[in-house]
């Protein structure tokens, strides 16, 4: 029993962790539809070197450009919001139950008829609306406290990421979401109903009520049909129906005892049958089809989003190649010849004309002028980073934000970085300012 409740407990929190990463996902798709693809080019590089599906590359991606944009944050602030929401909700509706009790049995004599629709009334009207919006809607329609709660959260949160956060895990559940909302909004019932049965059976308990009924236009014969089809289901579970002829004399509240306890017995068999019971079979149906229904929910790779991004996310090949200028396509070398004969020391050259005289003494991995040549060899550097990597650098070109992003990319994925300045350009004494390490061709052969 121990461990089932064990299993069960780490199942929840596994699939917790799944929802939210997908959850994020969903979030980033939308962000990046309305304002465009976010900076991940470090990122794709780094899950294309992952031997990992695509759908938990894609996964991956998000969660990381979530917590590089504080997305993630943003998450755990509203997560907390709904949570500390849900438990305020949770005390209020145990106070709606208190005074739902009370209003029933505010008068005495208590009418009868009166306190089971005041009992019940509100509850079948709200179910009805729920099961209407379950069955031909899949949105919050019909839910009130759903809407209340959402409207707290983001009292709570105070983030302006909320607003992109729900709709994200609206569309991510689709259908799925009414399962949830029906476990929710049922929860609260039970908790409503719960707290008022308590207090009905303490205040029958320590309190003298009489019972009447009451009516214009309906005869006491049909009240007392309408009591036996009340109470049918009821007494099957031991809660009696009062006789016929104390139902006719209940026309006038009488003080005899056992006239009052068969009126409350009845009462709460009542409340209890098709109150209480209904919503917790409601609550559990819909808390077991969500936990069903969680295990389905998948990334839908058909989206055209994930099929643009399914192209950058690809691994990465071998193969560096890089067109000349007249077009045509050159393979520099292998990975496997570069590892043998280089033993893991490159030169790498950036923003250098490609009829550059290569030094024949060390192992060239390429050019870095274009998009593509930069993608090709950081891509290659991410499957197999470089013990040593000299980049060649003409220091006519100025040292700005791009080339140095460039630079900082290329020595996380070195053990050893150098630069060699093929020249004294005129930004040569700009390069000097930034004290990087420099070398020659000959340090990458250096043991």
């Amino acid at each position: 029993m121990i461990y089932t409740l064990q299993k069960f407990f780490k199942d929840l929190s596994i699939m917790r962790e799944k929802l939210i990463s997908l959850w994020l996902t969903e979030t980033i798709r939308l962000i990046e539809n309305e304002s465009g693809r976010f900076a991940d080019q470090d990122i794709n590089r780094e899950l294309r070197a992952s031997k990992t599906p695509l759908a938990h590359r894609i996964v991956t991606r998000a969660v990381m450009l979530s917590k590089q944009s504080e997305l993630y944050a943003a998450l755990i602030t509203l997560l907390h919001a709904l949570k500390f929401s849900f438990i305020l909700l949770l005390f209020f509706s145990f106070f709606i139950g208190i005074s739902l009790a009370f209003g029933a049995l505010s008068q005495n004599p208590v009418n009868l008829y009166w306190a089971l629709f005041s009992l019940l009334g509100v509850h079948f009207i709200t179910l009805f609306i729920w099961l209407c919006s379950f069955f031909f809607f899949s949105s919050f329609g019909g839910s009130v406290l759903i809407h209340c709660w959402l409207w707290l959260t983001r009292k709570l949160s105070q983030r302006k990421t909320v607003q992109q956060l729900i709709p994200a895990f609206v569309q991510l559940l689709g259908g799925k979401i009414r399962w949830l909302i029906g476990f929710i909004l049922n929860l609260f019932w039970t908790i409503i109903l719960s707290s008022a049965l308590l207090v009905l059976i303490v205040l029958f308990s320590t309190q003298h009520y009489s019972f009447e009924w009451k009516t214009t236009l309906l005869s006491s014969d049909t009240i007392i049909q309408l009591t036996h089809y009340l109470g049918l289901i009821p007494s099957i579970f031991g809660f009696s129906i009062p006789q016929d002829n104390v139902i006719r004399i209940s026309d006038q509240a009488l003080n005899a005892g056992y006239v009052r306890s068969s009126w409350a017995i009845w009462l709460l068999g009542v409340f209890i049958v098709y109150g209480l019971t209904i919503r917790f079979f409601c609550m559990i149906i819909c808390g077991i089809s969500w936990l069903i229904s969680c295990r389905g929910i998948k990334l839908q790779l058909a989206l055209p989003e994930y099929q643009l991004l399914a192209n950058d996310l690809q691994p990465a090949l071998i193969d560096i190649v890089d067109n000349d200028l007249q077009g045509k396509k050159m393979h520099f070398h292998s990975a496997m010849n570069l590892l043998e004969n280089s033993q893991g020391a490159y030169l790498v050259a950036i923003d250098i004309p490609e009829d550059w005289p290569v030094p024949d003494s060390v192992s060239f991995l390429g050019f870095l002028n274009t998009r593509q040549q930069r993608r090709d060899i950081l891509d290659y550097l991410q499957l197999k980073p470089a013990k040593k990597l000299l980049v060649a650098i003409d220091a006519n070109r100025a040292p700005d934000r791009g080339i140095l992003n460039l630079l900082n990319q290329l020595a996380t994925k070195s053990q050893q970085y150098r630069i060699w300045f093929i020249n004294e350009g005129k930004q040569y004494h700009n390069w000097q300012s930034l004290s990087l390490k420099s070398s020659i061709p000959t340090w990458l052969n250096e043991e």
